[in-house]
């Protein structure tokens, strides 16, 4: 061998040695709980809120789910219900939450929320986590999805049906609208 056909082979060495043996130190290390997780969000584009980017950080006292909501609608938003799933590596559901969240999020604006999830959320290596939004509660009304939990469930095992979404009036928050006269 001559000597540029060593020095690359020792420089080729160099450069893979590392990389293949992190990688098998990584294989080898039994990860418990990851520090961060990607969440997947099942959109219902008939509410009036939009979720994008959530992620789930690990914390001292459990997980925080940080995302940006997005208000649709020219009402306020003063309030939403949410749903998390976390699904096993085989699809299956193995544990679901539901939370509810305070805020007001004026007409067409959006805001980054930082929310604490119960102590309860134990996320295994594999998991996935899927968002949901269950109900958002306006000034003037009341947007619910239907069989939420089932429409859940079956977006977290790979199939997508978009949920029927009902609309109410809002009669507590509501009051009195004054009048314009013309």
């Amino acid at each position: 061998m001559n000597n540029l056909t060593r020095k690359s082979i020792i420089l080729l060495a160099g450069f893979f040695l590392p990389a293949l043996l992190s990688v098998e130190v990584a294989r080898s290390q039994d990860v418990g709980d990851p520090d961060h997780l990607p969440v997947d969000v099942m959109q219902v584009l008939e509410l009036p809120a939009q979720i994008v980017s959530p992620m789930l950080f690990r914390s001292e006292r459990g997980y925080r789910l940080k995302f940006q909501i997005f208000n649709t609608s020219a009402d306020q938003i003063l309030g939403f219900t949410y749903q998390l799933l976390l699904v096993d590596s085989s699809n299956k559901p193995r544990m679901r939450a539901s939370r509810t969240a305070v805020l007001k999020l004026a007409g067409y604006e959006s805001k980054g929320l930082n929310l604490q999830q119960s102590r309860k959320l134990k996320i295994k290596n594999g998991d996935r986590v899927v968002l949901a939004v269950e109900m958002v509660l306006t000034r003037d009304a009341l947007w619910a999805v239907l069989n939420s939990r089932e429409a859940l469930e079956t977006y977290g095992r790979g199939d997508y049906l978009a949920p029927e979404v009902k609309q109410a009036l809002n009669q507590v928050d509501s009051g009195p609208r004054p009048n314009v006269i013309y």
